[in-house]
């Protein structure tokens, strides 16, 4: 790039002319005419690469004969040099030991912005591809060109001196050339087809395609430390390069005994990106150390054995003294593992061990943990010549199956000085003892609590199409929410940008060749209307933060507009997964209604689809009358408003009758089942509860009647969890988007107000929200023994309380509503598990989409091979893994009276003894009252 290129062109005829083109990336970039004097055979001109030719220039030759043939041949040049920017990383040493300071001295063009990356090198064996390289740019840069590939091949490479190019005549045909050098020619003249000497041709040059290159020219090329630092990431920097296009930084490196692989990038406004030519590495070594393999997890009370290797990289027989110390966090376990005779306290356990050169010996302790949460395991190998010592974390859960709960309250101090309630913790008697966690919050604003929390707003898996829209709504609602009332910070926006983008281009990949979009991507039998009608709402919503193709949107509408039916409404032609919106009592007035909106809020930029909204009011219109679906109510009435239908009115009054009120609350509920009464599930937060209301709060605003909507407010923060969302997607994206319209119409400005929680015996925890912080979420934990707080307010303001709780429990759920049966295949040993987990309905003839979680015995992990076999076998849609692969989730469309029962294969990563009992749950994503756990028993014991 930016040196002259000599084009030489030799002819069978004499020539008065040629004209040649140069294309790059698809485009044309130089055309030109040589005059070629007194009819000689042989003409030769010069052009300059540029930029916009790389990386392949294609250039294209051809004269028009005088019986009016066109005569074209073409030639492929890969231009080197394709990034303006550079970027060198020198690292000085390249060889360390742990915890040394290590200098990194970068060079690139003055004022650049630097990226700087340094990643444990067993990271990247396990998985690649997603670091920034020069291929992938050169493979997006040439995505924009149609040629094929090159045409001309080094029959005798380098015969003549400073020539690339061997000539040999009549190698294609005119419209070859133009053809595969993705050119379109429009011409009156005789352009050749076919010449009879085609295929000896093609079979004499069966060689590597042709290129020329042009190099980019003048671009600048105790004692000894406990190790306890293991991260797999060292460096995640951004610099800036100073005036003279250097940067530099010192680090010291991770304890862990690796290679890190460091690798960066560079932006400037002017030259654009940058990218190192080879990744550097640093070696971290010693020639003795102390290698641990802990499993990802264990359960208190369980015995697990601890391998440690010793290696030994000297050139002498090594004797070592190696110990495993003790802070009282564990009791050291017998070999016979019996550990229910009364232990003693031992603060250490020694073994000797004998290590030959060059090679590393291995020895083992068993422990069994005794509290919870992360314990240390520090080991010490000493010799008379060398010694390490390694510490790091083994988390110790309870027994059991986590329960969470949070009891949210909105204190309005606004027109008044004082508040006070009292709350009664519901936590029962048999819970795991010491599994409590008890923890209070507030802050000083009503989205508060979400706005930290964006990756984590529900507690369960969201793994598939709708779901996955949970990284990506909630963000437009907060940067919306922020902006409108002057509160977002650079660091806010930046994280909720980075989201944004990744939940955007996430969701494409549920996209459907016919424009719509469905819960598992392609492999449903048909695109889904609610979720499509979702997608294209949302990313409406998205296009003035990022950057949305306009046509994903217009094809989704086209799509939704095709499947409306004469009546009006919007049936469901994809999977039903959510019941009371897809289908219903209510002939389907819902999901006609949520279509509806996605159309009225992209009514601006698609005024044509007018005739597909008038139709689709029509059918509301004629269907809401004595309905008696109070979610049909709320948001076909939330859909005229939006509207501006004259019969909205009717529609709010209808609403109005099915509210429920209690105290200082106000919310919508759908109409109670028999055996609702009796199921302890349903004193759980509701998604479809939450969601109605939602739309109830959010036609209050629409109408300007904000002070009303306050005690919907109240009891939607009520139904949020600890960590600011809901239950499932749906209602946390509708509930948080209608809290952020409420929320920016009562901001207060003069926020003081201090919130006192008292319990026990006169012991008091206190927070204080004021202007300053009101955006921070303040979070103490407090005593597990507490059952009861007293909780006043003083000042003014408003505030967010929360008292978020959790335990755990160890039997099999109450009240179930799906049947659920672990059961370990026969073929199981210590070292593989097969596991059976038969589940159906009980009661209904088939569920929403279910969501199947299943926790494997400690030191045991999911075989990944095995998952995909029950996308075929036991209809599940999707799967994941979490927690280190000791877990995994599968989702399904339905449930059904008909049992379904997927088998999980797992093998063994680490002895672990006396298992305890691990939980496998089921439940209904949109209906939470239909949810079921059972405790499956220990498999095979580990003999040591």
């Amino acid at each position: 790039v930016n040196k002259e290129l000599e084009i030489e062109v030799n002819s069978t005829s004499p020539l008065k002319y040629l004209s040649y083109q140069v294309l790059g990336r698809g485009d044309v970039i130089v055309a030109n005419t040589v005059n070629v004097q007194n009819g000689a055979r042989t003409a030769s001109w010069r052009f300059l690469a540029t930029y916009a030719m790389a990386p392949t220039a294609h250039v294209i030759v051809q004269y028009v004969r005088d019986d009016g043939e066109v005569v074209a041949d073409a030639l492929d040049i890969e231009l080197a040099g394709v990034l303006q920017n550079y970027v060198n990383v020198d690292v000085n040493p390249s060889e360390t030991e742990p915890g040394a300071n290590v200098e990194l001295k970068i060079e690139t063009k003055p004022n650049s912005y630097i990226g700087l990356l340094g990643i444990d090198q067993s990271v990247l064996l396990l998985k690649s591809g997603n670091d920034i390289v020069r291929d992938d740019v050169l493979s997006e840069l040439r995505s924009y060109d149609s040629s094929e590939s090159g045409m001309f091949y080094p029959f005798m490479k380098g015969v003549r001196e400073g020539r690339s190019l061997f000539w040999w005549p009549g190698s294609l045909t005119a419209s070859e050339v133009y053809e595969k050098s993705g050119a379109v020619i429009l011409t009156n003249g005789f352009v050749l087809e076919h010449k009879p000497w085609r295929e000896f041709l093609q079979s004499m040059l069966r060689f590597s395609q042709f290129r020329i290159t042009v190099s980019a020219g003048g671009m600048p090329g105790s004692s000894f430390k406990v190790r306890s630092k293991f991260p797999e990431t060292w460096l995640w920097e951004m610099l800036d390069a100073g005036f003279d296009g250097k940067a530099s930084l010192r680090k010291s490196v991770p304890d862990t005994i690796t290679s890190w692989v460091i690798s960066a990038f560079t932006i400037d406004p002017l030259y654009g990106l940058g990218l190192i030519e080879a990744p550097r590495s640093v070696k971290v070594f010693r020639p003795f150390f102390v290698s641990l393999d802990l499993p990802y997890s264990v359960i208190r009370g369980e015995t697990v054995s601890i391998p440690v290797v010793v290696f030994n990289y000297m050139d002498q027989t090594v004797a070592a003294d190696v110990t495993i110390e003790n802070v009282g966090q564990f009791d050291f376990a017998d070999y016979s593992n019996d550990v229910y005779q009364q232990p003693k306290l031992e603060l250490y356990r020694r073994k000797k061990l004998q290590i030959a050169p060059r090679s590393g010996g291995t020895t083992s302790f068993m422990i069994t943990p005794k509290e919870l949460g992360y314990i240390s395991i520090k080991v010490t190998a000493k010799s008379t010549l060398a010694g390490d010592a390694v510490e790091r974390k083994l988390l110790v859960k309870p027994e059991g199956e986590t329960q969470y709960k949070n009891m949210g309250m909105f204190v309005d101090l606004r027109n008044k000085r004082s508040y006070k309630t009292n709350i009664t913790l519901d936590i029962p008697i048999n819970i795991v003892p010491g599994s409590e966690l008890i923890e209070i919050g507030a802050v000083g604003d009503i989205l508060g609590p979400s706005i930290p929390n964006l990756i984590h707003l529900i507690k369960m898996p969201f793994g598939c199409g709708e779901q996955n829209m949970l990284n990506f709504v909630p963000n437009i609602v907060i940067l919306d929410y922020l902006k409108n009332s002057n509160q977002l910070t650079q660091a806010i926006e930046t994280k909720s940008l980075q989201y944004l983008e990744a939940g955007y281009q996430q969701e494409l990949s549920y996209k459907r060749a016919d424009g719509s979009f469905s819960a598992f991507g392609k492999a449903d039998a048909n695109g889904s209307t609610w979720l499509t009608a979702f997608v294209a709402r949302s990313f409406r919503q998205a296009m003035k933060y990022i950057n949305v193709e306009e046509k994903v949107i217009e094809e989704s509408l086209q799509w939704l507009s095709g499947n409306q039916d004469p009546s009006g409404a919007f049936p469901e032609v994809g999977q039903v997964s959510h019941r009371d919106m897809q289908g219903g009592s209510a002939k389907g007035l819902a999901l006609t209604a949520y279509t509806l909106i996605a159309f009225l809020e992209n009514r601006n930029a698609t005024s044509r689809y007018n005739s597909v909204v008038n139709k689709g009011i029509e059918y509301i219109l004629n269907n809401i009358n004595g309905l008696d679906d109070n979610y049909a109510i709320a948001i076909s009435t939330y859909a005229l408003h939006l509207a501006q239908h004259p019969m909205k009115e009717v529609a709010f009054n209808l609403l109005e009758t099915k509210s429920k009120t209690a105290g200082e609350m106000k919310w919508w509920k759908r109409s109670e089942r028999e055996s609702d009464s009796k199921n302890p599930h349903s004193l759980l937060p509701n998604s479809v509860d939450v969601e109605m209301t939602a739309y109830a709060m959010l036609t209050y605003l629409n109408r300007g009647l904000v002070e009303d909507a306050v005690p919907i407010m109240k009891w939607l923060v009520s139904q949020q969890n600890n960590d600011g969302g809901f239950a499932s997607t749906q209602d946390t994206v509708v509930a948080l988007g209608a809290l952020a319209k409420l929320a920016e119409t009562i901001v207060s400005r003069s926020n003081d107000i201090t919130i006192t929680f008292t319990y026990g015996k006169g012991v008091s925890n206190e927070i204080r929200v004021n202007s300053v912080n009101s955006m921070i979420l303040q979070k103490q934990l407090i005593s597990k023994k507490v059952r009861q707080l007293n909780i006043t307010a003083t000042g003014q303001g408003f505030a967010i309380v929360q008292v978020s709780y959790r335990y755990n429990v160890n039997v099999t759920g109450a009240w179930p509503l799906f049947t659920l049966d672990p059961q370990v295949d026969k073929n199981s040993d210590s070292n593989h598990l097969q596991l059976s987990v038969c589940s159906r309905t009980k009661e209904a003839n088939e569920s929403n989409m279910a969501v199947m979680e299943i926790v494997l015995p400690s030191g045991f992990s999911v075989d990944l091979d095995s998952l995909p076999s029950l996308q075929v076998a036991h209809k599940v849609k999707r799967f994941e893994t979490k927690d280190g692969d000791t877990s995994v989730a599968l989702y399904f469309d339905k449930l059904t009276k008909i049992e379904n029962c997927p088998t999980i294969k797992a093998f063994r990563t680490h002895k672990v003894a006396h298992q305890r009992p691990v939980p496998v749950t089921v439940y209904d994503y949109y209906d939470q009252c239909k949810h079921q756990y059972h405790m499956f028993p220990r498999v095979v014991e580990t003999k040591n």
